[in-house]
């Protein structure tokens, strides 16, 4: 196809979506036409809600894919013609099963390619993380989708559709918390959240031809409009932090709060996370609900991992651990000691969470052997015949659209792996959690190769690098996984309200630190 046609083609679907849909007539079937014509497709077919054209596009890429070299501009295509796809799709959509909840699934998985492409440039891997939060957002995965708009920025500061989709969401949030301030007080300190909000205003005002360039013409006024308001809002500044641990937790967002407070930072007590209130059972007699002992210890697990990883994760610093022990070495780069046996046991510890989560929810949802389960096998099980099937508490929940069960679902499809589905876009977490339990994790600090190969396939090695970033997401995936467990008690409890006209009388839950006299 000549260049001509290829710029009037791309001409024609910034004007005329209709147009340049029938000028496809035109193309053939080469592999030089299939890419541009596979791209219109799915850009004029989300324009025109044509949900055929759409589909036609997404097999193309799929066949590419297969035929081509796979590289981040092929999967990042694909993702984004399945992210459209699911959207254009006329059938009653839901966030766990079904044609919509697949493409979301598989756009994550190619998505998550990109990310990880370390020859993908700085802008499609932004844009890649500015579209995963959008997908996120779709399925109640809220605090994730934040950390994606940010993590997106830190690529390319001058994303301002990642600015702006931040923005957005954070004031969105931020109206919550005030009309429902006893219900999410522990969730956020709201001014310094606000104060974000201002911040993020000046970056997308200053990026609009990069909003024009990711969204076009169409998405700018509405972008100025969510501007001017964000930019209304007081100056609320934050004090340096002179703590190197508070410091780095502020900076890398890994606080049980989604901001917070100069005074709370002061006090080295930011973690605030809770539940606000749950009605007790009878089985709870005269003790209190047991799910705010679960979240006692959660949260201190959590707060463990962060703190160790934060003390061995720079290769050249001072640690507090003793490295006691002698180490034949391996020839191989390896690195051995306390400080990477630290290192694994806080990805492994951090994402042991996720169980006890499960062990959590499947006690409050009153399910049979509810101290039995872990993250994978509270949801369901296959049967014969029947394939996967939901627990029944499990499906009750989620069809009452539970927003933080819908997104602990979510996240477990993400971490899980399919004979007919495949790996999900997070599967990584779950694998090196399972190497470091059961059998041996090696770091090493220069992988000068791929070629590490395990003869008893019991060891399993990985750039210290990459270990390092897989440990602080899967951090972020904890914190996350955390605050939609509070997202689903607090929605199951004002079902129950609704639902129970029975007189409820309150009972305080003091502050441990309170009662302790401290």
């Amino acid at each position: 196809m000549s260049s001509e046609k290829i710029n009037q083609l791309y001409k024609l679907r910034n004007e005329d979506p209709l147009a340049a849909l029938l000028f496809l007539n035109e193309l053939g079937d080469s592999r030089e036409e299939l890419l541009p014509k596979a791209v219109v497709l799915i850009d004029c077919g989300a324009a025109t809600n044509n949900f055929e054209a759409v589909s036609q596009g997404v097999e193309i890429l799929g066949r590419l894919i297969k035929i081509a070299k796979p590289n981040s501009g092929l999967f990042y295509n694909l993702a984004n013609g399945l992210q459209i796809r699911s959207r254009v799709n006329d059938e009653l959509s839901s966030p766990v099963a079904g044609p919509q909840f697949e493409d979301r699934f598989q756009a994550r998985v190619n998505f998550g390619k990109v990310i990880r492409d370390n020859h993908a440039s700085p802008e499609l891997k932004s844009q890649a993380l500015t579209n995963i939060g959008i997908l996120l957002l779709e399925t109640s995965r809220w605090v994730e989708a934040l950390d994606c708009f940010q993590k997106a920025l830190k690529i390319l500061p001058r994303n301002g559709v990642a600015a702006y989709q931040e923005m957005r969401h954070s004031m969105s949030l931020a109206g919550l918390f005030y009309r429902k301030t006893k219900t999410y007080q522990s969730y956020c300190h709201v001014d310094t959240m606000l104060e974000r909000v201002r911040q993020l205003s000046d970056v997308v005002s200053s990026n609009y031809d990069t909003v024009e360039e990711f969204s076009g013409k169409d998405a700018l006024s509405s972008v100025q409009k969510a501007v001017e308001d964000a930019a209304k809002i007081k100056p609320c500044p934050q004090k340096k932090i002179d703590n190197p641990f508070f410091a780095f937790v502020a900076e890398q967002g890994l606080a049980l709060s989604l901001y917070c407070s100069n005074d709370e930072f002061s006090s080295g007590r930011f973690d605030l996370l809770t539940i606000p209130s749950v009605q007790a059972k009878p089985s709870d007699k005269h003790h209190g609900p047991e799910i705010f002992a679960m979240i006692n210890v959660m949260k201190s697990d959590y707060a463990f991992a962060r703190q160790v990883f934060f003390d061995v994760w720079e290769y050249d610093t001072d640690t507090p651990f003793f490295e006691t022990t002698s180490r034949a070495d391996t020839l191989d780069y390896a690195v051995y000691g306390v400080r990477y046996s630290a290192l694994t046991s806080a990805q492994r510890i951090v994402f042991d969470i996720l169980d006890k989560i499960a062990v959590a929810l499947a006690c409050y949802l009153d399910m049979e052997k509810a101290n039995k389960t872990d993250f994978t096998k509270v949801w369901g099980s296959k049967k014969k015949g029947e394939g996967f099937k939901l627990h029944e508490e499990i499906k009750a929940s989620l069809n009452s659209g539970n927003p933080g069960l819908i997104a602990l679902y979510n996240i477990f499809h993400d971490i899980s792996k399919d004979d007919s589905r495949g790996h999900g876009y997070m599967e990584a977490h779950k694998t090196y959690r399972n190497t470091s339990t059961h059998r041996f994790s090696v770091l090493h600090d220069d992988m000068i190769s791929n070629d590490y190969s395990s003869a008893s396939f019991a060891v399993d090695h990985i750039d210290i690098s990459k270990f390092e970033r897989l440990t602080l997401d899967s951090l972020k995936l904890a914190r996350a996984a955390l605050f939609y467990l509070i997202d689903m008690i607090i929605f199951a409890e004002e079902v129950k309200h609704s639902d129970d006209e029975t007189i409820v009388v309150s009972s305080i839950v003091p502050d441990h630190d309170y009662i302790r006299g401290r």
